[in-house]
């Protein structure tokens, strides 16, 4: 469907417009289906008129990925601030916005993690939801929901289940008959948490029984 003509956009309207149809292009149809001519004629304007905004496609994409990753970063931070105030609360807070956001907003998430896009502000925007995933793990390690020790193993487990999750539906590769993600990501993220949590409990079982004297053996006696 082909949005009708219009002249006389305001530069920051036209701007909002061609980002806009992008995202629904992208939702809809994928990532290839995007290109710049065919973008001012659903935005109904020239086919110069992209241009004025965006150098080339990768541009576009890179503005695309860039606003995903900050609208994804609010989501997280406003189901972490509704959370239960614990640590295992906060992390599975976390993990179920991360999905809610990908199965809501297909059309910035299909774009927001290909590697071939480059830009100063992109690249400033993209850690900010790994960061408040490596705050939220740090927080269950000071819990001692967590086990001690290095932080990037733990953030990347937690990360690949949610994000795999998050990728398999919104591709269609999951059978959709039976399975809902707004289901499945509590109970993804409540195995995480149950598992970090048994990690830990290990760990420190482990230490306890490390700390104990040895028993003494008999002595021999001497001659």
């Amino acid at each position: 469907m082909r949005v009708k003509r219009k002249s006389g956009y305001h530069h920051g309207e036209l701007r909002r417009t061609l980002l806009d149809v992008s995202i629904g292009v992208i939702d809809k149809q994928g990532v290839d289906a995007l290109n710049l001519r065919e973008l001012a004629l659903r935005a109904g304007v020239s086919s110069g008129a992209p241009y004025h905004h965006f150098a080339d496609r990768e541009v576009l994409l890179a503005s695309i990925a860039e606003e995903g990753f900050g609208h994804l970063e609010a989501a997280m931070m406003a189901e972490r601030s509704a959370a239960a105030d614990d640590a295992t609360s906060r992390l599975a807070a976390l993990g179920r916005a991360y999905v809610g956001f990908a199965t809501t907003h297909r059309g910035y998430f299909r774009v927001m993690f290909r590697g071939d896009l480059r830009s100063p502000d992109l690249a400033q925007a993209r850690p900010r939801a790994f960061q408040l995933l490596y705050e939220a793990l740090e927080d269950c390690q000071r819990s001692g929901v967590a086990p001690a020790g290095d932080l990037q193993p733990l953030v990347l487990t937690a990360w690949s289940a949610v994000h795999g999750l998050a990728t398999l539906w919104i591709d269609d590769v999951l059978p959709r008959k039976g399975l809902n993600p707004e289901h499945l990501a509590p109970q993804v993220t409540t195995l995480l948490s149950s598992m970090f949590a048994a990690l830990a409990r290990e760990q420190s079982s482990v230490q306890r029984r490390s700390r104990r004297p040895a028993r003494a053996g008999n002595k021999a006696p001497r001659g």
